[in-house]
C-alpha cells in the first residue's frame, strides 16, 4: 500500500469510526424506523399534520421497498460505525491505562493541578509507599541515583465507563437482530376441556415461521375451568385461568392457575393470558346437497351496558355470510354482569344474511334446534364460554433486557468508579534533607477532589515527619 492510499484509508477508518456520524445515522434510523412503523402511518388521523411527519410520509412515498433498502444500509454502516468506534475507544483506553502507569519526574508533577511539595529530614520511602497502600492505592515505582519515582491508582476500572455504552448498542443491535429471526407470535381461544397442541396448524392465527429454531414445540395446553369477573362491562376484575401443561412426550407438568401479567414458560415458549373472553357457539350448516359443515361463532363478553353480543361467519367454499347475535341467560352468570342484561332469559341466536351487502333477518335458533331458509338449515348445537391466549417466542428479549443491565454498570463505572491515579518523586537535598513532590488526578469531580487532595497532603505529611 502506497502512502496515498494509507493516507486515505486512515481517514476513511476515522470518519466512518466518528461521534458525529454516529449522531447522523441515529438520526437517519429514527427517522426511517419511524416512517415505517408509526408516525407516518398516524398522521391520516391528523387534520393538520406536523412538517416532520409530512416530510416523513413524503419520505414513504419513494416506495416501501426503497424505505426498506435504505433503512438496512444506514443499520448496516451503524453497525461498522460502532464496531471502529469501539476499537478506537479500546485504543484510547489502553493508551490512557499505560500513561497513567509512567513515572512523572519532579518537574511533570508540579504541572499538575493538584500537587504540592513537602520536605523531611530522614528517608520518607517506606512511609510513602505505605500510606499511598493504607489508602488502598497499588503502587508502583523505581529507585534512582537521586531518589523514588511512585506511581499509585486505583479504580482504574473506571476508564472503560464509555466502552459499556458502544456494548449496550452493540447488544441492542444483537438482540434486535436474534428478535428478527428468532420472533414468532400466535393467537388461540379455548373453551373449558379444550386441548392445544403448540404446532402452527393449532393456531387460528400466527405469524410467519422464524428463519430459525422454527420447528413445532408440541407441548399440550389444556384449559380446565375459566374464571372471569367484572366490576362493570368493559372493566375487568379478574382475568385468569385453570390450565394443565402436558410436555410433547406426554409428561405431566402439573395444573397451573394464569392471569394477566404472569404467564407460563414451557419449552422457550411463553403463554400469556389474553384480554378476549365470551361465549363460542357450535353450528352445523347443512345444504340442499346434504353437505354439512361445521363452524364456530365467538361472541365476546360486551363492554358497555346493553352492548349486544354479536358475530359473523362466513360458510367454507361459500360467498354466504351470516350475520349473528347471541341472547343468552348464561350472561348472569359472570360476577359483574348479571344487572346489566336482564332481557336474555334464554339462550338462541338472531340469524341474518348477508344480500347484496345488506342483512336480511332470516329468523331464531335455540340451543339444540335448527333453522333453515334459502335451502340452508343452521343448527344451534352448543354453547360454551372461551378464553384466549397469546403465544410467543422471542429469543431477542433476553438479549435486549441484558442491554440495560450493560448500560447501567456503565453509568456504575463511569460515575461512582471513579480512576485516581497518584504520582510522588522523592528527591534528596544536601540542605533541605528530602524534598517530596506529590500530584495527583482524578476523572471527575475535580472540586471536590481538590480538597480532599489536600486533606491526604496534610495526613501524608504528617505521616513522613514522624521519627
Amino acid at each position: 500500500m502506497n502512502v496515498s492510499n494509507k493516507i486515505f484509508f486512515d481517514a476513511l477508518v476515522r470518519f466512518l469510526g466518528s461521534l458525529k456520524l454516529s449522531f447522523v445515522l441515529l438520526l437517519l434510523l429514527g427517522a426511517l424506523a419511524a416512517q415505517k412503523a408509526i408516525m407516518a402511518q398516524k398522521a391520516i388521523d391528523m387534520e393538520d399534520e406536523p412538517w416532520f411527519l409530512t416530510a416523513l410520509n413524503t419520505l414513504g412515498g419513494i416506495s416501501p421497498e426503497a424505505v426498506s433498502t435504505l433503512l438496512m444500509v444506514v443499520l448496516g454502516l451503524f453497525v461498522i460505525n460502532l464496531l471502529l468506534s469501539s476499537v478506537k475507544m479500546v485504543k484510547k483506553v489502553r493508551g490512557r491505562q499505560e500513561a497513567f502507569k509512567r513515572l512523572k519526574t519532579a518537574r511533570e508533577i508540579s504541572r499538575l493541578a493538584d500537587h504540592a511539595v513537602i520536605t523531611v529530614t530522614g528517608d520518607p520511602s517506606d512511609r510513602l509507599i505505605a500510606f499511598f497502600a493504607g489508602r488502598g492505592l497499588k503502587v508502583t515505582g523505581e529507585q534512582g541515583p537521586e531518589g523514588i519515582r511512585l506511581h499509585a491508582g486505583k479504580r482504574q476500572a473506571g476508564l472503560w465507563g464509555g466502552f459499556f455504552f458502544h456494548l449496550t448498542f452493540m447488544i441492542v443491535l444483537v438482540g434486535a437482530l436474534l428478535s428478527t429471526l428468532t420472533r414468532y407470535a400466535g393467537y388461540i381461544a379455548l373453551s373449558p376441556g379444550d386441548i392445544f397442541v403448540e404446532k402452527r396448524s393449532g393456531y387460528m392465527r400466527v405469524t410467519d415461521r422464524p428463519l430459525l429454531f422454527g420447528r413445532d414445540r408440541l407441548f399440550r395446553l389444556r384449559l380446565d375451568n375459566i374464571d372471569v369477573s367484572y366490576w362493570k362491562p368493559g372493566l375487568a376484575k379478574q382475568r385468569a385461568n385453570i390450565v394443565t401443561l402436558f410436555a410433547a412426550d406426554g409428561t405431566d407438568l402439573g395444573r397451573q392457575r394464569m392471569e394477566i401479567n404472569h404467564p407460563l414458560h414451557v419449552d422457550g415458549v411463553t403463554v400469556y393470558q389474553g384480554t378476549r373472553q365470551g361465549f363460542v357457539a357450535d353450528l352445523h350448516v347443512t345444504d340442499r346437497a346434504g353437505t354439512t359443515v361445521k363452524a364456530r361463532a365467538r361472541f365476546r363478553f360486551p363492554e358497555q351496558p346493553g352492548e349486544r353480543m354479536t358475530s359473523s361467519i362466513t360458510l367454507p367454499g361459500t360467498e354466504v355470510t351470516l350475520l349473528m347475535e347471541l341472547f343468552t341467560e348464561k350472561i348472569r352468570e359472570i360476577q359483574g354482569l348479571e344487572r346489566f342484561f336482564p332481557n336474555h332469559i334464554a339462550t338462541l341466536i338472531k340469524v341474518s344474511s348477508v344480500e347484496r351487502g345488506a342483512p336480511v333477518f332470516r329468523g331464531v335458533v335455540f340451543r339444540g334446534t335448527a333453522l333453515s331458509f334459502e335451502g340452508l338449515t343452521v343448527g344451534f348445537d352448543d354453547l360454551k364460554p372461551y378464553s384466549s391466549f397469546v403465544v410467543k417466542r422471542d429469543y431477542g428479549v433476553p438479549v435486549i433486557f441484558a442491554s440495560f443491565i450493560s448500560l447501567l454498570l456503565g453509568l456504575i463505572v463511569a460515575y461512582y468508579w471513579v480512576p485516581e491515579n497518584w504520582w510522588a518523586a522523592c528527591e534528596r537535598n544536601e540542605e533541605e534533607g528530602y524534598r517530596i513532590t506529590i500530584g495527583a488526578v482524578t476523572e471527575r469531580y475535580s472540586e471536590t477532589f481538590a480538597e480532599r487532595f489536600a486533606e491526604q497532603v496534610e495526613a501524608l505529611q504528617s505521616e513522613v515527619r514522624k521519627t
